[in-house]
């Protein structure tokens, strides 16, 4: 297994597999992004090419491609091999069978049954038609892996039987279901498969087509969709239609197109729309919201603003507002769904998107088009309704700006206003939301020597002219970081030859060291000197040394009340000699 593990690093870029999850930009030789495991503003989360690493400085995450997967996917170390295996084109070999899991074969019977509903499309011209219809293009059908569930009460079970799958396994699939007997989920359905953000299926969306093919084993109050229920791989609130598509053409747009149904999706997509994904049958969540923002700081919906359909999206707005999201909304002034207007009127839909107005615009376009500014209760209502919507947002200075917009239209002043706001209580969404970081602590408590000692050696790995003054104080750094620098010493500095001096479990150490430097150099302006910065730093680890050996000796001092054997005046002697070592840097710091 070692083998394959180096075997699939050779194959991948680090900055490859990370910018499929988050947005990277250039810095020097390396890249950075804003952390996707903390809330910050400021870029802290580097990625080194050379060193096939990445760290974030902000909350101390670190680590190889293995170590980001299995972070950011929530999955143990095996999960985040075949991940990374699948995207390296390696076929795992396993030596134990028994290592392959209850979710590989999971995985197995979702991608068997789409081949199965793929081939039983193939063979229902009047079903194809339909999607033909719609507006869907062949290669779109083919691309997006449409299929039909026929209509009978086992024919997917059968087929799955006969490719060596257990019905319990089938039915943790969500593809069966158990009445008197086992029989399939989907029936007489349009299927779509439900793709995770690498690609795989996880779960199905089927349409009823029993206004196409009258049905003999699906009823015809059954609902126009069925999905399938929540398995150990398909989470609904967690994962997003066509991201596995998006993801790239979000970070390039830097914004995503949200809506609501799998062919409100397919066929903007088809019509030139690529950063486009639709929840997957339920409202916009928290955790959707989380994985957007790894891409894009900007939303566009294209959901149901009718009363109805927008009070059911309001909550998923007020959750992006107060995740940092620029939302806006997509007037589809026909009343048309974007399937149904991509049809209608191809090549249209990016005009529209470009057009897509801010959501505060939206709300001040309803409240004034729902009540009258020429009566005072007009006003009132006008205000209340608006003044909860600008006291949400969490930028002062959209607040402030909208603040003047309401003010201008109304005739009220600003003043009245802003105190009328400070009255008005909005609902809490989401405690948590806008708050987590500050409930975690970021950054490992570690000693000032600690911290005076990775920052001195990610210096001296940027200007290693430096490492012969830095010996002198080798014997007093941290034992991980004795052994990295007397290595450095040794091999003249030399990163590949040092590298190969330690042992393996120091490497990583010196790979987040390297890249540290590399951070230390990106925030540096014109006027950092290193040579005065590692002599200060040097300075700075002999002081903490006196003054570790201050306490002690204070320590043992206090003990002299209490215990025989102690020399008082000896440890008051090296009190003062030490203390003199501490005057005398301090007076040449000044």
């Amino acid at each position: 297994m070692g083998d394959q593990v180096q075997e699939i690093k050779e194959k991948l870029n680090i900055v490859d597999v990370i910018s499929g999850y988050i947005r990277l930009q250039k810095a020097g030789i390396n890249h950075k992004g804003l952390c996707p495991f903390h809330n910050e503003k400021t870029p802290s989360f580097m990625v080194s090419p050379s060193r096939q690493n990445w760290h974030c400085f902000g909350c101390a995450e670190g680590g190889d491609i293995f170590t980001f997967v299995q972070k950011i996917e929530g999955v143990e170390f095996p999960e985040a091999l075949k991940i990374l295996a699948e995207k390296a084109g390696v076929a795992l070999k396993y030596s134990d069978p028994k290592l392959r899991t209850e979710k590989d074969r999971i995985y197995e019977i979702c991608e068997k049954a789409t081949q199965f509903f793929t081939a039983s499309l193939n063979s229902a011209g009047v079903i194809l038609d339909y999607i033909h219809k719609r507006g869907a293009r062949e290669e779109t059908i083919s691309e997006w892996r449409l299929g039909y569930a026929p209509d009978s009460w086992s024919s997917l079970l059968s087929f799955l039987i006969k490719q060596g799958y257990r019905e319990t396994e089938m039915e943790k699939a969500g593809l069966i279901l158990r009445g008197d007997r086992y029989h399939d989920r989907f029936r007489n359905r349009l299927m779509f498969p439900i793709f995770d953000s690498n690609g795989r299926v996880v779960a199905f969306s089927g349409r009823i087509m029993g206004d196409i093919v009258p049905s003999k084993t699906e009823r015809t109050d059954s609902g126009k969709y069925v999905n399938s229920p929540e398995t150990i791989l398909y989470n609904k609130s967690k994962i997003l239609y066509g991201l596995d598509k998006a993801k790239t053409e979000i970070r390039k747009a830097d914004g995503v197109v949200l809506v609501e149904g799998q062919m409100d999706v397919i066929l903007p997509w088809q019509d030139g729309i690529k950063n486009i994904v639709a929840t997957s049958g339920t409202a916009l969540t928290e955790d959707h919201l989380s994985i957007l923002k790894r891409l894009t700081n900007n939303l566009i919906l294209a959901f149901d603003v009718d009363d109805a359909g927008f009070r059911a999206t309001k909550r998923g707005v007020d959750l992006a507002n107060e995740m940092g999201f620029g939302v806006s909304i997509l007037d589809i002034s026909s009343g048309k769904d974007p399937a149904d207007f991509v049809k209608e009127r191809p090549g249209e839909f990016a005009k529209l998107v470009s057009e897509s107005q801010p959501i505060m615009a939206y709300y001040f376009s309803r409240a004034f088009g729902k009540f009258s500014t020429e009566k005072i209760e007009g006003k009132k209502f006008i205000a209340l309704t608006l003044l909860s919507e600008i006291k949400r947002l969490p930028s002062a200075v959209e607040r402030s700006g909208w603040l003047r917009e309401l003010s201008l239209r109304l005739g009220i002043s600003e003043g009245d206003l802003k105190e009328e706001m400070e009255r008005v209580e909005i609902e809490k969404i989401n405690e948590n939301v806008g708050n987590r970081a500050s409930n975690i602590s970021l950054v490992p408590a570690k000693t000032r020597k600690e911290i005076l000692s990775e920052r001195l050696l990610a210096l001296l790995l940027k200007k290693p002219e430096f490492i012969a003054e830095a010996v002198k104080v080798a014997a007093i750094l941290p034992k991980e970081d004795f052994e990295i620098l007397s290595a450095l010493a040794a091999n003249q500095s030399e990163f590949s030859a040092t590298r190969a001096a330690l042992s393996a479990d120091l490497r990583p150490r010196l790979d987040f060291l390297y890249l540290a430097g590399d951070y230390e150099m990106e925030k540096a302006d014109a006027s950092f000197n290193i040579g005065e910065e590692v002599t200060l730093l040097i300075k700075e680890i002999e002081r903490e040394r006196h003054k570790e050996s201050l306490q002690k000796i204070g320590q043992q001092i206090k003990k002299c009340e209490f215990e025989e054997g102690l020399d008082l005046n000896q440890l008051t002697e090296e009190f003062q000699n030490i203390s003199n070592k501490l005057y005398k840097l301090d007076e040449n710091k000044k």
